[in-house]
């Protein structure tokens, strides 16, 4: 088992090593994207003004739209968030072929880090909202179809915590998310699939874009990209090493009753033998007379015996713990 057990944690660990790598680089690319956003990114042009105002030695007749700047943060976040959740689903497409419970847990930790990503999303894109359009919310497809995700990610967990038993949760959960993950590609395509969205199509063929609006967007993607895998990675061995403490305290319960079941049914069998040693003898003695209190006594232990083992089993011995530990290899 540890020879199964060895190449497996090798791969985990390679993707373990490249998270320090990966959260630090994919910081800086999203410090350097707000930068270049607050210094070199152009201001994008609004609403017509009602008289032309000079703003640094310059008359400008439409509104500076300071806020689309949260625009290189919002799209990257939101971003991030689909990408982590289709890892989600995917697991949880593994659970339901496999029914490894290990695949249940990266479900889960990939869900969860999902729902950091949403809530940041809804909170950036809201800003952008009241600041842009002068209202918190607007009934617009994107934003409706991107609200009922947030709402299928907490449902999700809603669900796991209404559910007491292990399987039952693992399964319906799993099914759970692979359909809230079908809202996922409907809210990205949104914007193409119904022209009437006030959302522009960011993700084409012609970005539409200039450079020094491009430049600092694709920073912030790449680095949020890199942020949600280093997160997941680390979320994943905090729940990978507590799924490993769990099955091991089941190892030792399983243990412990198998201990206690063979010293009851040992403790059955002395006393069985006693009271075939006290019968044997008192015939060997010539007391087949012995009072019926005696004799009864003795028929009750070995009826009583007899119903135990009628009643349970022989017990088996349990897998060991790290048995058991070879079963959950590493994430991939």
């Amino acid at each position: 088992m540890a020879q199964n057990k060895t190449p497996v944690q090798r791969r985990g660990e390679c993707w373990d090593r490249l998270v320090p790598a990966a959260l630090v680089i994919g910081i800086l690319l999203v410090i350097a994207d707000v930068v270049w956003t607050f210094t070199l990114a152009p201001l994008v042009q609004g609403a017509v003004l009602s008289e032309p105002v000079v703003i640094a030695g310059q008359q400008v007749t439409t509104k500076l739209l300071l806020s689309q700047k949260i625009f290189y943060l919002h799209v990257p976040v939101a971003v991030a968030s689909f990408a982590v959740m289709a890892f989600g689903a995917f697991w949880a497409v593994r659970f339901l072929m496999t029914g490894e419970r290990r695949y249940d847990g990266r479900s889960k930790t990939a869900m969860e880090v999902t729902l950091v990503f949403v809530v940041a999303t809804m909170i950036s894109g809201d800003l952008w909202t009241r600041f842009e359009w002068g209202v918190w919310w607007v009934w617009e497809p994107r934003l409706t179809t991107y609200f009922i995700l947030m709402l299928l990610v907490i449902g999700y967990f809603i669900l796991r915590n209404a559910l007491d038993d292990p399987e039952r949760r693992a399964r319906f959960s799993a099914v759970f998310c692979i359909v809230a993950f079908v809202d996922a590609p409907i809210s990205f395509l949104i914007t193409r699939l119904v022209p009437s969205s006030i959302h522009p199509v960011v993700f084409r063929t012609d970005s539409g874009l200039p450079p020094m609006m491009l430049i600092p967007f694709l920073l912030g993607l790449f680095g949020m990209l890199l942020v949600a895998f280093a997160l997941t990675r680390i979320a994943l061995r905090i729940n990978g090493a507590a799924l490993e403490v769990e099955m091991l305290k089941e190892q030792l319960e399983e243990q412990d009753a198998w201990r206690e079941r063979a010293a009851a049914d040992e403790a059955l069998e002395r006393l069985r033998a006693a009271g075939a040693k006290v019968a044997a003898g008192a015939q060997a003695a010539g007391l087949e007379s012995a009072p019926s209190g005696d004799v009864g006594s003795h028929d009750a232990v070995a009826g009583a015996a007899d119903a135990y083992r009628a009643a349970a089993p022989a017990p088996t011995a349990p897998e060991s713990a790290q048995t058991a530990l070879s079963d959950t290899p590493e994430e991939d």
